[in-house]
């Protein structure tokens, strides 16, 4: 997977994310993305996942060489196994399960049905076992081409989408204002940091008085001489200016001249409503240049800020 486009670095995954949510135009999926973005980009990686495994012959050949892998690592331990031409049945079961190692664990219960066969031919058996791991082969073969990749996605004891997120994007912290995604990539880093804020009412903030949405950012506000209030500060008001003191893990550029993409500015524009009745609050008061941004900036936007031609 790491081979795809939308893979290949974390940049471009991140204006994937965004585009497809763009193209979709759904407010489902944008209040799913911005409220809890580590779960909607795990799901994203998943789905693309499952589409790009549906191809017959991606699917196919990825299968085969894995199953092929395994049938070669137990005939191996065979082969090895038999070697010892002093042991028995026991000692050759024990030395077949000492070379797979890790690879095939077989439980305690399933050995114990072979000690009552101590005595029993085991070049025979090596024989016998040999022709079961090839039939074992083509009905597994034959059942892989059959399950969904879905299901099959779904019942890793590993999920692919959690290590990919992890190799990707790495940290899944949102600035608590306006919900931005940390881009500092990897997780051994100590601050939390987004090039550019969004309007801090998509992540539920509002005017005091109003109760409308504010269609601020967060580098503004951190220089400014408003305060706020929230869960973290036990809804008791808190100087922006001095918000490291509540949320120690973020920096925040303060900067009253940035301002939030037309991206962003375009969804909530378009969203307006939907997010102040999702959030118990009033619809902003959205400034008229952002009314006349299209979808087709707002993907040009899209490009600029990550730098996609």
């Amino acid at each position: 997977m790491l081979t795809c486009q939308q893979f290949s670095t974390r940049i471009f995954f991140q204006y994937s994310i965004l585009l497809d949510l763009l193209m979709e135009d759904s407010f489902k999926e944008y209040l799913h993305h911005i409220l809890s973005y580590e779960e909607y980009v795990k799901n994203w990686i998943f789905d693309q996942m499952v589409e790009h495994f549906s191809n017959g012959s991606t699917k196919f050949e990825m299968e085969n060489r894995h199953l092929q892998t395994t049938i070669r690592s137990i005939q191996d331990a065979i082969k090895k196994a038999r070697n010892d031409k002093n042991g028995n049945l026991v000692k050759f079961v024990e030395d077949f399960c000492k070379e797979l190692g890790d690879k095939l664990v077989i439980s305690q219960d399933a050995l114990g049905a072979f000690m009552i066969l101590n005595n029993a031919d085991k070049e025979q058996f090596a024989d016998w076992l040999t022709e079961c791991v090839g039939d074992m082969e083509e009905v597994l073969r034959k059942k892989c081409q059959k399950t969904d990749i879905k299901i099959k996605l779904e019942e890793l004891h590993i999920k692919p989408q959690n290590e990919l997120f992890t190799r990707v994007i790495g940290c899944g912290k949102q600035c608590p204002f306006c919900k931005a995604p940390c881009e500092a990539g990897g997780q051994a880093h100590t601050k939390h940091w987004a090039s550019i804020h969004r309007p801090k009412g998509l992540g539920k903030f509002r005017w005091e008085n109003s109760e409308k949405l504010t269609t601020d950012i967060c580098s503004s506000s951190v220089i400014s001489d408003i305060s706020f209030r929230c869960h973290a500060t036990n809804y008791k008001w808190h100087p922006y200016k001095k918000y490291a003191e509540i949320f120690p893990d973020w920096k925040i550029p303060p900067d009253g001249s940035l301002e939030a993409s037309d991206y962003w500015k375009y969804v909530m524009t378009k969203f307006n409503k939907r997010f102040a009745k999702k959030y118990h609050a009033n619809p902003a008061d959205i400034p008229p240049t952002w009314k006349t941004i299209t979808q087709k900036q707002a993907k040009e936007s899209l490009k600029q800020l990550f730098a996609v031609k």
